[in-house]
């Protein structure tokens, strides 16, 4: 069924005292300049382009000295963008003494920016639109420069902190929800913090844009309306607002986290978790049914009641990542689950969200419903041709089919009801982009999978969820989520844990807790880097392990991982 969600009124953390400006909040136009001030921040545009970006005591500079050429663009599905429109003019008009509009127009575009003042929250609104005259528009970005002096924090892949005198992370577009975590970017400077931020609910592709330029970072925020895409000529609609704060990131981010929890009515979401959810201080991930002898030495070192365990192989009557939706438990599944449970552990046996494998007989029936890609328009899945790859092949289906959505319940209701556990790890939840199949019964994939676990709270409230990744609409229903870490598929480097920010867990704190995700098998190269990583992050302490030696011959890092796990516990 199709739900609407309703934006709620936030609770507001503003830190600044009104300054003293001799002028009422509201709007100024002198020509092709806008000028906006509340009694928290001033903002100054050219026309479309921001020139300045100060606390209302004008005391911090947060924008940069060199504006963009052009403060609101088209961006196309073939890589290109706009820039610069033939016979393209300004206009700047005043709509009331609490907004302004400003209009480029060109031959082939017209881009607008609305700009209002909010007297209740004294933010500053800013809504960009574009129309295109050709077709294959992808989105409509607002750009903002920053002062090189600037910190900015994103709560990218959980949380990375682009430094001035650090060139990674470097250049990226991060879409939302999958990669940009939460709608809302955070900048720092000289004891004081800026937040853009946007209070959507419904659930509307957006992107952050970010382009760096020696100590320079420029963001563009991007509307994305939902594919396919390539007929579209226009975008925007999405209001993000402007302040500024005293203090560092955690004022604007308790705001922002305030509001998901009103909004989202959290508290009432965490009534039927059961009690050993919060007494949960150690995480052990990917583990198999192959060494029992691993839960009586982990039992030695932790108390098993703390300890949650994600049981990924060697449980099922098929391999990992085969024969999905089939998780028909066998008998070492079963024994590694009575065994685990006589202990005192909580064990997640490991489900996919959306991956059907091509050889499954319920294929057939959702096959027409395949996830395909917003910009070409093909099959997308788990090593799907023209990738080949003689493991696996997997299809990822779209979360909005109800169809769908009723198997992966069913099945997983059975299989934990057979193997007596009530916790579930669902992977890559996380996987909510825009398609070229944008809507099925009415929802794209963020609705559809926000859909799906809202279900699994209606049949079963108690069931313990987990996920993959983890976004501001994914961690509503989930109470542990896998972190990952952001161009961490490779070797880590110093770079890594430099970059980290714990952004993310401050988010989700009281609610959901990550856990880590991979790097954290004693015996890899970059172990200590990866536990340090998580640790900054703040994620759960988290082995990946399976080998009793591991926890008898502990190394300095496993310690450390050990060490904290004792003193969250305690």
């Amino acid at each position: 069924m199709q739900i609407r969600h309703v934006l709620a009124t936030c609770s507001l953390i503003l830190v600044w005292s009104p300054a003293v400006l001799g002028a009422e909040p509201g709007v100024s136009v002198d020509g092709d300049k806008l000028t906006v001030r509340t009694a928290t921040a001033e903002a100054v545009f050219n026309g479309m382009a921001i020139v300045s970006l100060t606390s209302a005591d004008g005391k911090v500079q947060f924008a940069g000295p060199e504006p963009s050429a052009h403060g609101v663009d088209l961006f196309y599905l073939n890589g290109s963008n706009l820039g610069q429109d033939k016979h393209q003019q300004v206009s700047v008009r005043q709509m009331s003494p609490l907004a302004a509009r400003i209009v480029v127009e060109g031959d082939d575009s017209r881009r607008s920016l609305l700009v209002a003042v909010d007297p209740d929250t004294q933010d500053i609104r800013v809504t960009p639109d574009g129309l295109s005259n050709r077709r294959g528009l992808r989105s409509v970005g607002w750009r903002v420069p920053f002062a090189a002096e600037s910190t900015v924090i994103l709560p990218v892949v959980n949380g990375i902190q682009l430094k001035p005198d650090q060139p990674w992370p470097g250049n990226g577009r991060f879409l939302w929800p999958s990669q940009w975590c939460a709608q809302l970017a955070i900048v720092e400077r000289d004891g004081a913090s800026l937040m853009v931020h946007c209070e959507d609910t419904q659930m509307r592709f957006k992107a952050v844009r970010v382009t760096r330029s020696g100590p320079k970072t420029e963001l563009c925020f991007e509307s994305e309306p939902t594919g396919p895409l390539w007929d579209n000529r226009t975008a925007g609609g999405i209001e993000w607002r402007i302040n500024t704060y005293k203090g560092d990131w955690k004022v604007p981010a308790t705001r922002y986290r305030d509001w998901l929890n009103k909004t989202y009515e959290l508290a009432e979401k965490r009534k039927h978790r059961p009690a050993w959810v919060d007494k949960i201080s150690l995480a052990v991930c990917w583990a198999n049914t192959s060494s029992e002898a691993f839960l009586d030495a982990l039992a030695e070192v932790h108390p098993p009641e703390e300890t949650l365990i994600h049981l990924s192989g060697n449980w099922r009557t098929d391999k990992y990542d085969v024969n999905y939706p089939d998780y028909t438990p066998n008998d070492k599944g079963l024994s590694y689950m009575a065994k685990a449970r006589k202990m005192g552990f909580h064990v997640m046996p490991h489900f996919n969200y959306f991956a059907v494998w091509m050889k499954h007989p319920f294929f057939q029936e959702v096959r027409d419903f395949q996830i395909r890609s917003v910009d070409l328009n093909s099959p997308e899945g788990w090593y799907w041709p023209p990738q080949t790859y003689d493991y696996t092949r997997m299809a990822f289906i779209h979360p909005g089919l109800g169809l769908w959505r009723d198997k992966l319940i069913d099945v997983l209701l059975e299989t934990c009801g057979k193997m007596e556990t009530d916790a579930a790890f669902i992977d890559q939840t996380l996987c909510t982009w825009n398609t070229d199949n944008g809507q099925v019964q009415g929802m794209n994939t963020v609705e559809g999978m926000w859909q799906m676990q809202e279900e699994f709270a209606s049949v079963r409230p108690g069931l313990v969820l987990a996920g993959e990744g983890l976004t501001e609409i994914s961690f509503q229903r989930q109470c542990f989520a896998q972190a990952h870490i952001h161009d961490g598929w490779g070797d880590l480097e110093a770079k890594h844990p430099q970059g980290v920010h714990p952004i993310g867990s401050f988010l989700w704190a009281g609610h959901t807790r990550l856990i880590g995700y991979y790097h954290l098998n004693p015996d890899n190269k970059d172990f200590d880097l990866g536990v340090e990583v998580y640790e900054r992050m703040g994620a759960l302490p988290t082995i990946v392990s399976g080998n009793p030696k591991h926890l008898k011959e502990m190394s300095a890092g496993t310690r450390r991982i050990f060490e904290r796990a004792k003193k969250r516990g305690s």
